[in-house]
């Protein structure tokens, strides 16, 4: 017979109070959310205030209320430009096309890579705009039609031979290159493209160099890219046996709690009102307590970072070491996770230039003395080969891993093909040049 019955069971529980919630929140955002956050919270709270600060001019005082607000340093970036889609869409608008093509046209022209490849096919946008091939193909002509020559293509190949068609002086026999002998031209074979073609060396050259002479990436010339303003949390500076590390004079807003309303609080006032006070005072005071522990966290976490990347302040780039959030962590005695909010979104200020703090966390590569080095480093590195190589012969990326293991770096080839992918580099065939 089953019965029930009371039992006390003990146990340990952690529990995050909304206050806790609130400090995590303040020490993961960003300089520009914290401003943004904190100016919601002072328009909910009448005892938070954002100080006025004469040195900086971050903050100003409103007319009407009396109120001190902070001005937002954003408010002088210029407006956006237009994308690459909407350049497009707008040359779509000006042709005399019906409903359903421009809608095929529009829809492919929100599917280009930021070099003006189409990155879907044909039966795919069938499929998702439930029209026919015959409409695909003719909004695909048409997209293909817009400037700049070569938007739209599918391959490299398509690119070339549509700026070619659209050029009205071409030279002579580049469209027969480049439709039938691309990847002779891509290996340097100009004797065997002049053979088969019957032509003279000459002639080949020409009309190499006048291929060479296009735009292999054409959504670049109309591509906008949102340039990314910042302001930094932190500022480092190097001196001759130290360094030291302030906070940037606008990042971190100065906040205070209202004594006028700290007065009222005491004053005998209706249960409603003393109440509404005091949760706002106690509010207002933990906001201020966590500030003010994100800026202490911060400046812990940047100065032990600093500490393990002192070469980065005199040699730049060439000077970083792998580093990890577990070994910071350590360091500071702090939780991994809370090392991760505290760098997430921050940017420090150095003599190298503004850099995210999470730039400085690298993976280790073993070297031939036993230590390591890190994979920015490496990259930098590559990047370095490659601007200096012959045009005309330049490295491949295993003649590049023969040079990083005689300084003493041992990468495979892969990863030297994945490193140069990152950096945005072609392969030694595309950079080849004819002189």
């Amino acid at each position: 017979m089953i019965g029930y019955q009371l039992v006390q069971d003990q146990r340990l529980k952690l529990a995050i109070t909304p206050e806790l919630k609130q400090s995590i929140l303040i020490l993961s955002l960003s300089s520009y959310e914290l401003m943004q956050y904190l100016q919601e919270q002072a328009m909910e709270n009448p005892v938070l205030e954002l100080a006025y600060r004469r040195d900086t001019g971050a903050y100003g005082r409103n007319r009407s209320t009396g109120k001190q607000v902070m001005q937002d340093p954003y408010w002088n970036v210029k407006q956006s430009q237009d994308t690459m889609e909407a350049r497009l869409q707008s040359q779509l608008r000006l042709l005399p096309l019906p409903a359903e093509v421009y809608r095929a046209a529009a829809f492919m022209a929100g599917n280009l890579s930021d070099d003006g490849y189409l990155e879907i096919t044909v039966a795919d946008v069938c499929t998702e705009m439930n029209v026919t091939e015959a409409i695909v193909l003719k909004a695909l002509e048409q997209l293909q039609s817009l400037e700049p020559a070569g938007i739209g293509c599918r391959n490299l190949r398509e690119s070339l031979l549509l700026q070619i068609t659209r050029d009205p002086a071409p030279v002579p026999y580049a469209y027969e290159i480049v439709d039938g002998y691309l990847p002779d031209l891509a290996n340097g074979s100009l004797g065997r493209i002049a053979s088969a073609l019957r032509i003279a060396r000459e002639q080949a050259m020409m009309a190499v160099q006048y291929i060479q002479s296009l735009n292999p990436r054409p959504g670049l010339s109309i591509g906008v890219f949102e340039q990314q303003y910042v302001v930094p949390d932190a500022i480092v500076e190097n001196h001759a046996d130290s360094f030291t590390v302030s906070t940037y004079p606008s990042s971190l807003p100065k906040l205070t709690i209202s004594s006028e309303y700290r007065d009222w609080v005491h004053l005998r006032q209706s249960a409603e009102a003393s109440s509404y006070l005091n949760q706002c005072l106690k509010s207002a005071q933990w906001i201020v307590r966590s500030v003010e522990l994100r800026k202490m966290t911060l400046m812990k976490v940047i100065y032990a970072m600093i500490e393990e990347q002192r070469e980065f302040l005199t040699d730049g780039v060439k000077g970083l070491k792998p580093m990890t959030l577990s070994r910071i962590a350590g360091k500071l005695d702090m939780h991994e996770s809370t090392v991760s909010r505290a760098v997430h979104d921050k940017f420090l200020l150095t003599p190298h230039g503004v850099f995210p703090l999470k730039y400085f966390f690298a993976a280790g590569l073993s070297t031939s003395d036993g230590s390591c080095a890190s994979s920015r480093k490496v990259k930098a590195r590559i990047k370095e080969l490659i601007d200096s190589e012959n045009k005309s012969r330049p490295y491949s990326d295993q003649k590049i891993v023969d040079l990083l293991f005689s300084e003493g770096v041992r990468l495979s080839r892969r990863t030297v093909t994945k490193y140069r992918e990152e950096l945005k580099i072609l392969s030694s065939s595309s950079r080849r040049r004819t002189i």
